[in-house]
Parts: structure tokens; sequence; C-alpha cells
């Protein structure tokens, strides 16, 4: 199957797929998937495909998003020394390919599981746009797993939970005037020194939670103000970043982070998505990790395990991806771990 995987991958890193442009690459796994499952449901640029259940198998639902963030790969659909370049290489079309080579395995081979695909749009954007949300809310199949695993890059090794996600602009108000007379005003950029003091002094959080250990960070990641070279300032806002550890709730989460900003200023939230449940006493994933002796250790980002979370379903990312080259300039998956990743999941799913 080593000469599926690499077609696969490479078709796919050639197929421009940037969020929001996801048609083409839906086209394509659409006209895919219609000639080896039974059932296909599309939801915009979203699909979900099966074959019949058999009531006497568990469920088990592999997920992948379609998209990638916008950027440049100056090798795309190129194999250079055992690396499959593309932008979206390693997030995550390489386990995209993973899954339609697994489709294409089972295609003449029974599995020991209800097996359900999903290829989802507009991952790498809002929490509220996302293409997953739709497919869970109008159809329950996928809430019937008894676990998912989400092909997200993970070096080949099981990722529990994942981090909780807010955004919050937290806006200074002051007075406009020239900046040859500022004190005739007030100065909106320059009261939020405490703040920003604060935010560099705010070293990662260590958060054990079910023996796997997670980091909450907190970050002023954008800025915006209102004037202009010579205009003291009458509003400055600041976007803050805080990753919050599972365990936690949204409504916990953003106590602590109005808790942080005190009465210096206004926090207006705009973008929050909640931790992942950390499942270790699924029966279905300990079988796996033992039989594999897998790596495990806690996701420290956010993914959609903790959309699904919300859903009831237990899920874990697991996929090919090397986690360095997400986002990255010149993105590539190497060979052996799409290799890798796919005979985990074959002989896993195979009845022996």
């Amino acid at each position: 199957m080593k000469e599926n995987l690499i077609k696969h991958t490479v078709d796919l890193v050639k197929i421009p797929s940037v969020i929001g442009n996801e048609k083409e690459i839906a086209d394509y796994v659409e006209a895919f998937l219609k000639r080896h499952l039974k059932n296909i449901i599309r939801h915009n640029n979203s699909l979900i495909a099966f074959n019949d259940f058999e009531p006497s198998k568990k469920n088990i639902t592999l997920l992948g998003h379609l998209d990638t963030v916008p950027g440049s790969n100056d090798y795309t659909g190129q194999v250079i020394d055992g690396k499959i370049y593309g932008l979206g290489a390693s997030d995550m079309k390489g386990g995209l390919a993973v899954m339609m080579t697994l489709i294409e395995y089972f295609s003449n081979k029974e599995s020991k599981y209800n097996l359900v695909y999903v290829f989802y749009e507009k991952e790498e954007g809002p929490y509220q746009e996302n293409g997953l949300e739709p497919l869970l809310q109008n159809y329950d199949i996928i809430q019937k797993s008894d676990i998912a695993f989400a092909l997200e890059p993970t070096n080949n090794r099981i990722q529990m939970g994942c981090l909780g996600t807010m955004h919050g602009w937290v806006k200074f108000k002051g007075k406009r005037a020239h900046s040859a007379r500022p004190w005739e005003g007030e100065n909106a950029i320059h009261k939020a020194y405490k703040l920003l003091e604060k935010l560099y002094n705010f070293d990662r959080k260590e958060y054990d939670f079910e023996g796997l250990k997670f980091y909450e960070v907190m970050n002023a990641t954008m800025v915006e103000y209102s004037g202009g070279r010579n205009i003291i300032p009458e509003e400055f806002r600041i976007n803050i970043n805080y990753r919050f550890a599972p365990g936690k709730t949204i409504e916990q989460a953003k106590q602590e982070f109005i808790d942080f900003v005190g009465n210096q200023a206004e926090v207006e939230f705009t973008d929050i998505s909640p931790a992942g449940k950390v499942c270790k006493d699924n029966p279905i994933l300990k079988e796996m990790i033992n039989q594999f002796n897998l790596q495990v250790e806690a996701k420290q980002a956010w993914t959609d395990v903790g959309r699904l979370s919300l859903y009831g379903v237990d899920a874990v990312n697991f996929g090919p991806g090397d986690t360095a080259q997400a986002h990255q300039k010149n993105e590539y998956i190497p060979v052996e771990n799409l290799i890798k990743n796919f005979e985990i999941y074959s002989k896993f799913f195979s009845i022996t």
C-alpha cells in the first residue's frame, strides 16, 4: 500500500484547499468515496462515508479536515529524500491519504469494526465556522462512535485531550489629543503597560490532568488602535489568547481571563473552544495502545477532540504528520510516517 499512500498524498497536496476554498478537494474526495463505499453524505464541502452497519460490531470514526492554512511550498507534490512536500502535507493531507488507503484496503477485506470516515471543511478558522459542527448537528452517526480518531499530526503518538482556547479583546479607553500636546488627552496605549508587563512575566503553568502534563499559556497576539502617527489614541485593543487545560469549563476559563485583566480594561470574548476530554479508560483505545506499545502524551494545542467531547464522543489525536511541520513553509511529511500510521490502523481494524 506504500504506492497508494504516496499517490493519494501527492494528489491531495496538488489541490489547493486554503480554508474557505475546499470545493475542489471535496469534489475529488467525494468521487473517490463513491467508488468504494455505499453511503455518502455531503454537507456543503464536508463528507461522511460508510458502509452499512453490522449491529454486532462497535463503531469507530476517522476524521480529517480538508483545508489548510495559507502558505507556500516550493516543492509541491515532489518526493525528495523520503519526504512528500506540499502545503498541508503534515497538517493534514497525509492523514487524509491514510484514510483513503484504509478505505481501499477494506473494500475487499472485512473489518472488525463499523468504520465511518469524515472529511470536513473549515477546521483552520474560527470555532463557530468549523465544518464538523453542522455534521454533528444534522446527523447523529458520529455520536454513535465508541471512539473517534482525528488524524491530526502527532508523529504517530496518541495525543489525548486538547487544550481549550479563547480569544478576548482587552479594550483600553483614553482621550484623543494632538501628540504635540499629550497633556490635553489620555494615551490609551500607555494605559496598557501594566497588563503587558503581566503578560511578559506570565510563565507557562504546568497542569497535571489524569497523569498527563498540559501547559496553560496566555499571550498577546494582536493589537489595534484608533488614531494616527501624530494623534494620542483614544482606544487601544489587545487580543489575548488563553490556552486552558482539560478539566476546566469554558465559564471557569472565562472567569480566570477576566480576573487576570482585573479592572484595568473591558473584555470582549470573540472565539471560544472547549478543552478536550482525556479518555484514558476507553477500552478500544487501551487495547490499541497496548497492542502497538504506542507512546501517549498530552495534546498541547486545540483540535476537534474538544468539539467531539461536547457531544459525548470519546476521541483522540493519532496521525502520521510531523507536528513540527504544521503550518511551515515548504511543509513535508515523511513517507515512513504514512506507512507506520497505515499499518497500525489496518492491523488494528483487521479481523485476525
